[in-house]
């Protein structure tokens, strides 16, 4: 037994740990709540935010009404939103292109108050912690030591670089798919393998985001017997979908036939159908090419992939990311959050590689990715929308990165 005093010291701590945890969420609850009042300001100032307002429309119309968010109905009624009439031909159709899963992360929202600005702000508060977050997490994942000012530095690199700021103003739920990946890696390094399977189920809210990853982690997990893993996402997700099936029973196919009519109203998201509008004809074929070259280089690293550790499942990840913006799946730069980690992680290998300059490398690659893509996108800017140009600078970039960290084996994770 312990003696009285040690009792009384262990006492104390735990209540100083709890104090201490509590002033935590206070201060946590505290700066939501100013975020929130700053972000209400600035949604009466700012309207738009219209990626989030289709599906705060929609999801009320499936919640208070029963109405499918996948319906006539709630497209319109989203486009006279967001357009002030019905959608004309080449303006956004409005259309619901989530699984019908999805509307559990709007609902809270959407249900909060009819007013539509508060819903945006509370939302937009909810985004930039997730950015915040996925930062942090980013930084534990490549087990980055830094001191005060460099975990500072990236933390605001996460919030305010053109891929984060972009989807943040335009309320894209990219953003919370990122958060739901990357923690989910952090799950799988701890070898929380359930916890792991349910972050990763979450993440299929946009699935070609992430249909090239989920194979990916499940044929390692395979590799490795983590059955757990295996089980814990494929049965969250059979869960979600029966859970969709119960109120819309033809969600599927209703969803399917949206996805499908997204690519008609939006500007190319391929490399192929973008070089067709600068070479046409020829586009067509190196689209193709950039395609076979980019699945020959999936097959090589998965292959690689096998059995090996975390580590290594890390890298490929970032990398199988990267590929799935560029190998022929129609994709949207907001899309691109979820490399967050996979920029962070190259920062961190060069400060760990080149430790005398390695800091000054690391600030300077951040630097020159906050400079050079809010450059770009004013250099080519058309109107209120990016150029094409903006799909390949991050992508193409990665790929680079993380096949160089794979090769040389720059992993202390």
């Amino acid at each position: 037994m312990l003696p009285s005093n040690a009792n009384d010291q262990t006492l104390s701590n735990r209540l100083s740990e709890r104090w201490q945890l509590a002033v935590l969420l206070l201060l946590l609850l505290l700066v939501a709540a100013g975020l929130t009042y700053a972000n209400y300001n600035f949604t009466l100032q700012n309207p738009g935010g219209n990626d989030f307002a289709m599906r705060w429309l929609e999801t009320r119309f499936f919640l208070l009404e029963g109405i499918s968010p996948y319906s006539e109905e709630a497209s319109l009624a989203a486009q006279v939103m967001i357009h002030g009439h019905p959608a004309e031909s080449g303006q956004d159709q409005a259309l619901f292109t989530y699984p019908l899963y999805a509307t559990l992360i709007f609902a809270p929202y959407s249900l909060a108050s009819e007013n539509y600005a508060v819903g945006r702000a509370l939302w937009m508060t909810t985004l930039e912690l997730a950015l915040l977050l996925i930062g942090f997490i980013g930084i534990r994942l490549a087990k980055w030591n830094l001191s005060i000012i460099g975990l500072a530095g990236i933390l605001l690199f996460s919030l305010v670089w053109y891929h984060s700021f972009r989807p943040l103003i335009n309320g894209n739920a990219a953003i919370l798919l990122s958060l739901f990946l990357t923690a989910g890696l952090l799950a799988i390094r701890a070898e929380r393998d359930i916890l792991a399977g349910v972050l990763l189920s979450f993440a299929t809210i946009k699935p070609q985001a992430v249909v090239l990853l989920i194979p990916l982690v499940l044929l390692w997990a395979l590799s490795l017997r983590r059955w757990r893993l295996i089980a814990s996402f494929v049965g969250s997700l059979a869960l979600l979908t029966l859970l969709g099936m119960l109120f819309i029973p033809t969600w599927i196919s209703q969803n399917i036939e949206q996805i499908l009519a997204y690519s008609s109203y939006t500007p190319p998201g391929t490399p192929g159908a973008i070089f067709e509008l600068f070479l046409p004809g020829i586009g067509h074929w190196l689209g193709l090419a950039l395609t076979g070259l980019l699945a020959f280089i999936l097959i090589w690293r998965w292959w690689a992939a096998w059995r090996q550790g975390f580590a290594i499942l890390l890298a490929t990840s970032y990398l199988t990311l990267a590929i799935t913006n560029l190998i022929g799946i129609t994709t949207a730069s907001s899309n691109f959050i979820a490399l967050l980690p996979a920029v962070i992680l190259t920062a961190a290998v060069l400060d760990k590689r080149y430790q005398r300059w390695g800091g000054w490398l690391a600030a300077g690659l951040l630097l020159s990715l906050l400079v050079g893509l809010w450059l770009l996108f004013w250099i080519t800017v058309s109107g209120n929308f990016q150029n094409h140009v903006l799909l390949f600078p991050l992508p193409v970039f990665m790929i680079v990165s993380m096949l160089l960290i794979l090769r040389q084996q720059d992993l202390t994770l």
